[in-house]
């Protein structure tokens, strides 16, 4: 993931300072996303053969930089990376808990339209989930979790007005697993 990471980074800066049709840009805001914690809990109780209590957060801090490149002024194609902040899940067995944290990473690339102000984006991403692979309860490890990768789509749409951009983008299946999704609100600005 790293190498594509590179990659990515080098192939945009290459487009914006090839093609004078490229903008690049910068987004950050809100992820709220379903990070699976009853089932992991479910997973210890089964292991443990006790009572798991647990507790999470419902949203972090996500960042993204793209480049849109405009194939007439009504059609874009945007390339972006994107990353947030950590997702954690506190889970408690008798009277001992522990914390795992989950973060996502990945690349896009979306048809963006635009109608005056207003657009509308689909496309898809390639991600990667990366959590806690054990959990250390009372002495006891837990294999709960682990990182994954694949791919799914995207859809969202927003505001742009001259180089700012308000807007909400849905990211499904977030690592290639049907049961992570996520959804970004967020601010942007391009140049």
């Amino acid at each position: 993931m790293r190498i594509v990471k590179l990659s990515l980074i080098g192939l945009l800066l290459f487009l914006n300072s090839a093609l004078a049709e490229v903008k690049m840009g910068v987004e950050g805001g809100l992820t709220y996303a379903d990070m699976r914690a009853e089932e992991t809990a479910q997973s210890l109780a089964n292991a443990s053969g006790s009572t798991v209590t647990y507790k999470y957060d419902e949203a972090t801090w996500q960042g993204r930089i793209f480049a849109d490149m405009e194939v007439t002024p009504e059609v874009h194609v945007e390339i972006g990376y994107f990353l947030t902040g950590s997702l954690d899940a506190t889970y408690t067995i008798s009277g001992a808990s522990a914390t795992e944290g989950y973060n996502a990473m990945g690349i896009d690339l979306a048809a963006v339209i635009y109608r005056d102000d207003i657009f509308f984006k689909a496309g898809m991403h390639s991600s990667e989930l990366e959590g806690n692979a054990k959990l250390t309860i009372g002495g006891t490890t837990y294999n709960v979790s682990e990182t994954i990768s694949g791919t799914g789509y995207l859809v969202g749409g927003g505001m742009q007005v001259d180089d700012s951009r308000f807007g909400l983008t849905y990211y499904a299946d977030v690592g290639g697993d049907t049961d992570s999704d996520m959804v970004n609100i967020y601010y942007g600005l391009m140049f």
